[in-house]
């Protein structure tokens, strides 16, 4: 039985928390499995120091009972959510349903207006990158604190599932902001689905004492430009 105290969770994270994995970066900047020029790896560094000082990474999650209607739906709490068979197939097993959000936080979109000003392609581009990875970081950190939690009770974890991924329509985020008060997390979503500050994720996470946490089916998946695939294709 899950634990009500678990019920809706918030948390900051430490910027110095993030894993920050170096070679999935350099995949998202293009330069597959090589090591940019010393000097662009200078920059790189000297970005993620500024960073340092003034993203205030946070995570939050609600969790409501939860289990697969059929081979593309999920129902969460009311809610029904059409992810998808690749997605919907990794809930099978599970009771419940964390929703989610995390976010480099709002320091990161104040830190990147300053860089357009130097109107640097490259500088933007880097930045771009970087603040998609620390974002994807702490996923990772709020992941693996979740795990910790849920192991406690004797229940496991899926991996995370975000809309835009998998063929799950990215208009589905509205659903999941509904289960967050108004500015969880410091993070709000506009009407084209796109969330502020900028480099934030939101998704859901399975849970259930026989779920398990299954590779990501990259093989199946039609987005290209994901890291995972591009990952997957140099293997």
């Amino acid at each position: 039985m899950l634990n009500t105290h678990f019920q809706t969770v918030y948390a900051d994270v430490a910027f110095g928390d993030l894993k920050i994995d170096r070679h999935e970066l350099y995949l998202l900047m293009g330069y597959g499995d090589s090591i940019p020029d010393t000097q662009y790896v200078k920059m790189i560094d000297e970005m993620i120091d500024e960073l340092a000082g003034c993203c205030q990474p946070a995570y939050g999650y609600v969790i409501h009972e939860g289990k697969r209607l059929d081979n593309r739906r999920l129902q969460v709490g009311d809610t029904i959510l059409t992810p998808g068979a690749i997605i919907t197939s990794s809930f099978r097993e599970a009771t419940h349903v964390a929703v989610f959000v995390a976010s480099v936080g709002k320091g990161f979109d104040e830190w990147n207006e300053q860089n357009k000003q130097a109107d640097d392609m490259i500088l933007l581009f880097f930045a771009d990158s970087i603040g998609s990875v620390l974002a994807e970081a702490c996923v990772a950190v709020m992941k693996e604190r979740m795990k910790r939690d849920m192991e406690a009770q004797g229940l496991f974890v899926s991996n995370s599932y975000s809309p835009g991924y998998c063929d799950w329509r990215l208009v589905e985020q509205q659903k999941l902001f509904a289960f967050f008060p108004e500015q969880f997390c410091g993070v709000s979503l506009t009407e084209s689905c796109l969330m502020l500050p900028i480099k934030s994720v939101s998704g859901i996470i399975g849970i259930g004492k026989d779920v398990k946490q299954r590779l990501y089916s990259c093989e199946y998946c039609t987005m290209t430009d994901c890291v995972k695939n591009q990952k997957r294709r140099r293997q």
